[in-house]
């Protein structure tokens, strides 16, 4: 029997961020597995990915997981306000953006300070790591916010344009945009 639809009250009450324009809360930067640094300014190519990060070392990397995002508001309900304790989610941009399957269809473009991102089909799940940081019960909300297309563990996306991502940069959806 599937009880999941507990975590509904729990999704309705977490902040909504906007649609078309959010901007960069916190930038994460994993030089190896299980670490995490805090960095004000993220460097981008489409050919390495983040530089100084794992993913290109990782070798189950694939193109469309080079970044990851994850909702600003979501993560806050999980990890509480700690800037450390919300890097251990792993994900590379921490943003207050709509990551809805809706708003954020696979093809999407972001503009995000001078780089650009593609939104990627790749499912963002919750690892093991996830659930030993934050419990059993975060991964079943998250879980059930993906299985609503809320997108509650984030978007996976690969970068179409290099340059630099800082903290504080806005973010813009570009409609119909596709690499």
């Amino acid at each position: 029997m599937d009880l999941s639809f507990r975590f509904d009250w729990w999704l309705s009450r977490i902040a909504r961020s906007p649609k078309d324009a959010g901007r960069v809360e916190l930038c994460v930067l994993r030089p190896a597995r299980g670490e995490r640094r805090i960095v004000e300014t993220l460097a981008l190519t489409p050919e390495r990915g983040i530089e100084g990060d794992r993913w290109l070392v990782d070798p189950h990397r694939r193109e469309g997981n080079q970044v990851s995002l994850m909702n600003a508001h979501v993560l806050r309900a999980i990890a509480g306000d700690d800037a450390e304790r919300m890097a251990l989610a792993g994900d590379n941009l921490v943003v207050d953006l709509d990551l809805t399957e809706a708003n954020l269809p696979p093809g999407t473009v972001l503009a995000v300070g001078e780089c650009e991102l593609e939104i990627t089909p790749e499912p963002h799940r919750p690892c093991r790591l996830f659930e030993k940081r934050y419990g059993v019960t975060a991964v079943k909300r998250v879980k059930r916010g993906n299985a609503t297309g809320r997108r509650t563990r984030g978007v996976l996306a690969r970068c179409v344009r290099g340059g630099a991502i800082c903290t504080g940069d806005a973010i813009v959806v570009k409609r119909g945009a596709r690499a």
